[in-house]
């Protein structure tokens, strides 16, 4: 047994024979795009999400939906679409193995030379493949196209990126670095196939390993931002962010780690700028503000009022010395 089975149309394999009709609708050795979508009990959402897929202006791609062991019908919606059309494929896992490893399972899946994914909840903009594509064409040096993106649902916000246009990727590190994922979730980004022997998604980050893998992608290219609106991200108490923020004991944990992955990362030179050399100031700033919201998200921290606090690991005790040092003196060099 592998973990997982795999659905598709009778007629999945292109062949020889003389067909017509929607099933060789698409067929090609090795499609340009692989749209991926990861799913979990979303049956009432997810035929929005394929439509929105199915009805792009630009049809070269397939489409790829990994179900992490749903209890709900998904399995009966989506086959209504692969029993029609042979881009698409359903993969369903025997157990349910974590967002993030459905993810990166999805990856491993794709065979295009782009990766678009698309959470299950949300949907695309009709023209998003075709504006991404030709960006990723005419800019090889890009790595990653992302755009404006829209709220709907609870909400209809829609959230523009501090920057626009091409962005080299230095900078695009930085400013990532300083004011957190605005580059955008899953749904938002899409990126070159190629460029994933620098890893998957890590599935240690609790709620922002699509972060780090964007700044990862970032090693190896420029950022390009579209000004319009090409993707579109629905708002429900059920998506995993609502839990996250609904659930202290998690929210600051990923608070804490997205801190210490901040500084690590710096110390260590993880990303492909040398910070310390190039931007002095701007490594003190980052420094010296992720010790500062370590130190505030412990003590906001139940287990630090409570009189056993001492009780807890040692080494939430060494952050807060770790971050009262580097308050106290600014001007050390790491």
């Amino acid at each position: 047994m592998n973990g997982f089975t795999h659905y598709d149309s009778p007629r999945a394999k292109c062949s020889s024979s003389p067909v017509s009709g929607p099933e060789l609708r698409g067929c090609a050795e090795v499609p340009k795009v692989s749209v991926l979508i990861p799913t979990y009990n979303y049956s009432r959402y997810i035929k929005e999400a394929i439509e929105s897929v199915l009805n792009q202006t630009y049809q070269d791609f397939e489409l790829i939906i990994v179900d992490n062991c749903s209890t709900d019908n998904t399995k009966e919606v989506v086959e209504q679409y692969t029993n029609k059309d042979i881009r698409i494929k359903l993969i369903i896992n025997n157990v349910n193995i974590g967002m993030y490893r459905n993810y990166n399972k999805a990856l491993l899946l794709a065979n295009g030379e782009y990766v678009k994914f698309l959470n299950a909840d949300d949907k695309f903009n009709e023209k998003c493949l075709e504006i991404f594509v030709g960006i990723l064409d005419a800019n090889q040096d890009v790595a990653i196209v992302t755009s404006y993106r829209q709220f709907f649902g609870a909400k209809d916000d829609i959230l523009k990126p501090k920057l626009l246009g091409l962005i080299n990727k230095e900078k695009a590190i930085l400013e990532a670095l300083k004011h957190g994922n605005w580059i955008g979730e899953p749904t938002t980004v899409m990126f070159r196939r190629k460029y994933l022997y620098g890893g998957l998604f890590d599935v240690s980050l609790l709620m922002f390993a699509d972060f780090d893998m964007w700044l990862r992608q970032l090693e190896h290219g420029d950022l390009y931002i579209c000004d319009e609106v090409l993707s579109y991200f629905r708002i429900h108490n059920e998506q995993g962010t609502a839990y996250l923020n609904n659930n202290i004991d998690k929210n600051l944990f990923n608070k804490l780690q997205q801190s210490m992955y901040t500084i690590n990362g710096l110390l260590f030179n993880r990303f492909i700028i040398n910070i310390f050399d190039k931007h002095p100031e701007a490594y003190r700033q980052l420094i010296n503000k992720n010790s500062d919201n370590i130190c505030k998200n412990i003590w906001k921290s139940k287990y630090w009022h409570s009189k056993f606090f001492y009780l807890r690991p040692l080494k939430i005790f060494l952050w807060y010395i770790y971050g009262g040092l580097r308050l106290l003196t600014g001007r050390y060099k790491w």
